[in-house]
């Protein structure tokens, strides 16, 4: 903190000197004074090279996929990075068009070494700082006036009034970092069309930058302090791994040995060994949620049960050793704020703010719930619906961290589908829960279609899972060696029996009945495999949605990893669209149907969490939302708006909504999106019948609408 209040009082000393030499010009598209020593080096630079230096054949480091190619330089000031200005390159498709700013937020997503701050402003997208984990020790954070913050997908979207007040956590010891200060310092965007050509100071910003095949984009920080131009001097990075692309492997690892550890598997058949290390020991579950990577063990093995990653480099920075002394199962993002982890002996609330473990679920009437062994957990509406493992389906209300109602039965594992419904695994096969009723439904299995796999005392996560494309879940077959997959079209009605290695020509088996997930975005199938119990052989095999084997990849670290369970990165943020304005009459209720309004490419939508952030003026209306819905309340006339908040997989977004209160005409009722039909007819007084009469009739319709109709 220290070093930033010092950069805030020689950025203001440095303003108050040079505010009556400044002049105006346009950087990255938006207005900025300068003062005049800045303004000369800009022109200088634009002169100092004939040529952008660039060769395309050397690029290494590349981002995004296509026939299209555009290379990024950047030059930090100060002798960073020994003087050299680093080369990353960028591709798409010919039939896509693509901007400056597609190019900066591809390359930063791609590469978790290289982060910038940045945000959109009236002007455009405009970036305040770059930083480079030039030493990588994958410590890539700013710290604020708030504290230490993380990026994600390698951008801080921060606004920027809170530039100069934030630097890189690691500026100075070992990363490349220049950020503003005042009228002096910023990065200046420069572009040529060809890399044979020179460098053109911009004046137009990366959003409205149109890109060409063999395009280059340049920033140069400027400031008034050093001289600072491109040179020419390139460093072309070498190529690295895109950790937005392929699955994180969470192993067991060998108990008694090491702790447990997470491998990562590129798209392209890479595999990084021992990337999460020192985690608690048996760990069997991880996920991303809130730009975060946990990572929940059964014991802490001197580190941790439970293990938080930042997203972005997937550095640990908290372990927590205890829940209440249970083994750690598996984790359940409630929303932004609070989680629920499972235990080998009941279900614990986490505060995701602090990251501290909160206190045990209970029963409805408050008291002690007396959980057995609980395992996986869906989120669905205002409940989470956790199992507790071999005995019954638990239904917590979110609000009050109580169960809500349970269902006894068998039940071992849980997942949602594409169209938002649960399914979990029994011991009779698998069953839809009504959640309605909370009842089971069970689906009968036809012949040669076996029972899913549990963990057989071993607790694991369990192999039923769902695809994100299709409406289709998956589950490993029922003994110890896992040797088949099936799977269940739920449109259609449809089983089939996808992987068989019963016969596999190299006597491969799935290790256990964990390791079956689903790709969100390629579809594919990912499988853990294994040769016996004393071999440390292990390898991969991917293969599509209908069980054609596509790619195999053995692991040539030996190793007894004892893989538990595939992890795919959340690099997707939900998007919200536009909500039609609300029309409702004082002491009514009007329902909106918010199951279409928000998407994430990479979640379901039904598993996204819709609430209401604030309402403008509660004395006009009230809002809520019970179940994915929105019910609007008219209080009294006038015009107010409803801010709704988003949460998908922990990260938010919002959409606002203008609602519009008329008079009441004395006639109650709810505005749904129902077949419209007459439902009832009113004098104007009020007074039901039950027939039209004479003169002005009052009629509610099956939507909720209520129309005056002249009878004559």
């Amino acid at each position: 903190m220290k070093k930033i209040f010092t950069s805030i009082v020689l950025a203001l000393c440095i303003s108050v000197s040079v505010l009556a030499q400044t002049t105006t010009i346009n950087v990255q598209g938006q207005q900025h004074k300068v003062n005049a020593t800045v303004a000369a080096r800009i022109q200088k630079a634009a002169k100092a090279v004939a040529s952008t230096g660039i060769d395309f054949s050397k690029i290494e480091r590349w981002a995004g996929e296509g026939d299209c190619k555009a290379a990024l330089a950047i030059k930090w000031a100060d002798e960073q990075n020994d003087g050299k200005t680093l080369v990353w390159g960028y591709r798409w498709k010919s039939s896509e068009k693509k901007t400056g700013e597609d190019l900066i937020r591809a390359v930063v997503k791609a590469d978790p070494a290289l982060y910038m701050m940045a945000t959109q402003t009236s002007w455009g997208f405009y970036i305040g700082a770059f930083g480079y984990d030039a030493d990588g020790d994958r410590h890539v954070t700013l710290t604020n006036m708030n504290g230490e913050i993380y990026p994600r997908n390698g951008m801080f979207d921060i606004p920027s009034s809170e530039f100069e007040t934030s630097a890189s956590t690691k500026w100075g010891d070992g990363d490349s970092w220049n950020s503003p200060s005042g009228y002096t310092d910023f990065w200046g965007y420069y572009t040529a069309e060809k890399a044979s050509d020179a460098l053109v100071f911009s004046n137009v910003g990366t959003s409205g930058r149109n890109l060409t095949d063999g395009c280059v984009d340049a920033y140069v920080f400027c400031s008034s302090s050093s001289e600072n131009i491109y040179d020419g001097n390139l460093e072309y990075l070498p190529a690295t791994v895109d950790y937005t692309k392929g699955a994180y492997m969470v192993n067991e690892d060998w108990t008694g040995h090491r702790n447990s550890t997470v491998n990562f598997l590129s798209k392209d058949g890479t595999f990084v060994y021992d990337h999460v290390e020192n985690l608690g020991v048996t760990a069997c579950y991880g996920t991303f949620f809130g730009n975060r990577f946990y990572a929940i063990s059964k014991q802490d093995g001197g580190y941790g049960r439970i293990s938080v990653c930042d997203a972005n480099s997937t550095r640990v920075i908290k372990q927590i050793n205890s829940i209440d002394g249970n083994e750690g199962r598996s984790f359940c993002g409630v929303d932004e704020h609070k989680a629920y982890v499972s235990t080998s002996r009941g279900i614990y609330t986490l505060n995701l703010d602090e990251l501290t473990v909160g206190a045990a679920v209970k029963n409805a009437d408050g008291g002690d719930a007396k959980l057995g062994e609980c395992g996986n957990m869906v989120r669905l509406g205002d409940y989470v619906y956790a199992t507790e493992y071999g005995n019954s389906l638990r239904i917590i209300d979110c609000n009050t961290d109580r169960i809500a109602a349970t269902i006894t039965a068998k039940v071992y594992s849980i997942t949602m589908s594409k169209d938002g419904q649960l399914w979990v695994s029994t011991d009779k096969g698998i069953s839809r829960v009504n959640t309605e009723t909370n009842k089971l439904e069970t689906i009968s299995l036809p012949k040669g279609i076996n029972v899913p796999a549990n963990s057989n005392g071993a607790w694991c996560p369990d192999g039923l899972c769902a695809s994100m494309q299709n409406n289709v879940i998956y589950w490993t077959s029922v003994t110890w060696n896992i040797l088949k997959v099936f799977k269940y079209d739920i449109d259609n009605n449809e089983f089939a029996k996808v992987v068989d290695l019963t016969n596999d020509a190299d006597k491969w088996k799935m290790y256990s009945a964990s390791n079956l997930r689903v790709d969100p975005v390629t579809d594919n199938l990912y499988v853990s495999l294994f040769k016996d119990w004393g071999s440390q052989d292990y390898a991969v095999r991917i293969y599509d949605n209908k069980g054609t084997q596509l790619n195999e990849y053995e692991l040539t670290q030996k190793n007894y990893w004892f893989p538990g369970m595939f992890v795919f990165p959340d690099v997707e943020d939900p998007i919200a669209g536009k909500i039609e304005a609300v029309n409702v009459e004082e002491n009514k209720d009007v329902v909106v149907d918010l199951a279409k309004v928000c998407s994430d490419a990479d979640n379901f939508q039904a598993a996204i969490v819709k609430t209401v952030k604030s309402v403008a003026d509660n004395n006009v209306a009230t809002a809520t939302v019970k179940n994915g819905k929105l019910v609007v309340t008219g209080v009294k006339a006038g015009n107010t708006t409803v801010t709704l908040n988003f949460c998908s997989n922990g990260i938010s977004t919002t959409a606002t909504v203008n609602v519009t209160v008329t008079q009441a005409t004395g006639i109650t009722g709810t505005q749904t999106s129902a077949d419209i039909r007459e439902i009832a007819r009113f004098t104007i007084d009020g007074k039901r019948i039950n027939q039209p009469q004479r003169g002005i009739n009052i009629v509610k319709y099956s939507d909720g609408t209520v129309k005056k109709v002249i009878v004559k």
